[in-house]
């Protein structure tokens, strides 16, 4: 479990381009991640608003403590 948590908080924000990584989301997967939901909260995200609203907290069980990415644990 270690071993992911370090990979998620050390390359959580990694995209190819080409051959290599990048740290910044690529211009054209930002525009399909804006298109496919139509505009809307995806289905997901409703489902997490929801379970915060009745239960209080999120959705997550976080046994290890926070996230290990600083932005994944803003965004919750």
């Amino acid at each position: 479990m270690a071993y992911v948590r370090e990979l998620l908080g050390t390359q959580m924000d990694l995209t190819t381009l080409g051959t290599g990584c990048v740290r910044d989301a690529h211009e054209r997967f930002g525009r399909l991640q804006e298109q496919v939901p139509g505009g809307e909260e995806p289905p997901s995200e409703r489902v997490m608003t929801q379970h915060r609203e009745l239960f209080g907290r999120k959705y997550p069980l976080q046994t290890e403590g926070e996230h290990p990415d600083a932005a994944s644990r803003e965004r919750r």
